[in-house]
């Protein structure tokens, strides 16, 4: 009898160690901006979480970056076993037409750090139909890079509008000793990184929920100040560019600011390692956008948050993990190894590395939604995915001299008509 006891006692111990009578979780998170540094930060967070949480078991499934939409793609229409998933602007519209994650609001309702996100972190949760299908976890927000080395040589100040940036890069132009003002980004959504901003700043009413147009419904770069806009930029470009910078991605724009071919710069914060790296933190410096006329200074920006799969057996578990790996903390050490912005106001507050002189700038545009305003691209269009290499072709041929503003312009609105 007593070894019975005995026995008994011993299996109540270890059931209370390993979770016996338990038959535990297994949660599936599919991570889709994939890097070797980032990867391996997701897996000591899961290896923490699982320690934490006697039972649990998550397997994260990182494909190379290159693949891993697709691959997500496949597995949800596929009903492949998921739990959570990254989700960012230009999918989760897709996700929810399709009923693949569920809406999130009546967690955000309770959760503890609801109150602490910045107000563009919860534009981005509510990007379709008004409702949490994903919590941000990253921002992409751009803001201007100065060589304030060479602007100190030319005795000239940072410009604070837009016709400051384009008078000085004008200005600081001169071919004959390799230097331009601005850094161009030729291709590649290159109207997402600087021309809409640049263009469409001057308007006083743009909708910001439809960036291409203003309240009252009218094609913004169809609109006097639109126009205006557009044509100063086609003037950047021919008076203070190389030419080859009509074919510039994001390396050859690291590469010519780094270089010291060009002094301006607008680009997101993952830029900041690549230049910390290659030409150091004294030659340079970082500013809030230059405001238009408006008094304000319209940028788009990209968000990739975590979302909840409708079809997932144990969702509750799933929004724990969710929940952990969401927090204050965790969200600013995730942010500072892939280079993006945290989500929380707090961070930017309390954290050493974010309430740093290197990211004062950033912390000016998020704080200041007045005059930083976030405005959304119709990215729940059908025609949206076709945009950009559209877009790009009309403005190619604009910048070449091949046709007018005029023509471009309305190019660009028979497109969306």
């Amino acid at each position: 009898m007593k070894k019975t006891l005995v026995l008994l006692g011993a299996l109540a111990l270890l059931c209370v160690l390993v979770g016996c009578g338990s038959k535990g979780v297994e949660l599936t998170f599919f991570e889709t901006l994939t890097s070797p540094e980032r990867t391996q930060y997701l897996q000591s967070v899961i290896k923490e979480y699982e320690a934490q949480h006697k039972g649990v078991k998550i397997t994260m499934i990182s494909p190379p970056y290159e693949q891993a939409e697709n691959k997500l793609f496949q597995m949800l229409d596929a009903k492949q076993p998921l739990d959570i998933i990254e989700s960012r602007d230009a999918t989760v519209k897709q996700f929810v037409n399709n009923k693949q994650i569920d809406s999130l609001e009546p967690y955000l309702a309770k959760w503890e750090y609801k109150d602490d996100l910045l107000p563009v972190s919860l534009i981005s949760a509510r990007a379709v139909d008004n409702t949490a299908y994903l919590i941000p976890h990253l921002f992409f927000v751009k803001a201007l890079y100065v060589r304030t080395d060479i602007l100190k040589a030319h005795n000239m100040e940072v410009p604070k509008t837009i016709d400051e940036l384009v008078a000085d890069s004008i200005k600081l132009t001169n071919p004959k000793a390799n230097l331009y003002g601005y850094v161009i980004r030729g291709k590649h959504n290159a109207w997402k990184v600087s021309q809409d901003y640049l263009s469409l700043s001057d308007i006083p009413d743009l909708d910001t929920t439809r960036y291409y147009w203003t309240k009252d419904g009218t094609f913004a770069y169809k609109t006097p100040a639109g126009k205006a806009g557009l044509d100063r930029y086609v003037r950047l470009f021919r008076q203070a560019v190389p030419k080859d910078g009509i074919n510039w991605g994001f390396a050859e724009q690291i590469n010519a600011f780094v270089s010291g071919v060009g002094v301006f710069l607008i680009q997101d914060p993952d830029a900041m390692a690549m230049i910390d790296k290659q030409l150091g933190k004294e030659k340079y410096g970082v500013f809030p956008l230059p405001v238009g006329s408006s008094g304000k200074a319209y940028q788009d920006f990209a968000f990739q948050g975590l979302s909840l799969v409708s079809y997932s057996k144990n969702k509750a578990e799933a929004w724990k993990f969710m929940s952990y790996l969401l927090s204050p903390e965790k969200n600013a050490e995730l942010c500072k190894t892939y280079g993006a912005l945290p989500v929380y106001k707090s961070t930017y507050e309390k954290n050493s590395f974010f309430n740093s002189e290197a990211f004062a700038a950033w912390n000016t545009e998020l704080s200041k939604p007045d005059t930083y305003v976030f405005s959304k691209y119709p990215i729940t269009s059908d025609k949206f995915a076709g945009w950009g290499p559209f877009q790009e072709e009309q403005m190619q041929r604009l910048l070449l001299g091949k046709i007018s503003a005029d023509e471009a312009i309305t190019q660009w609105e028979n497109y969306w008509k």
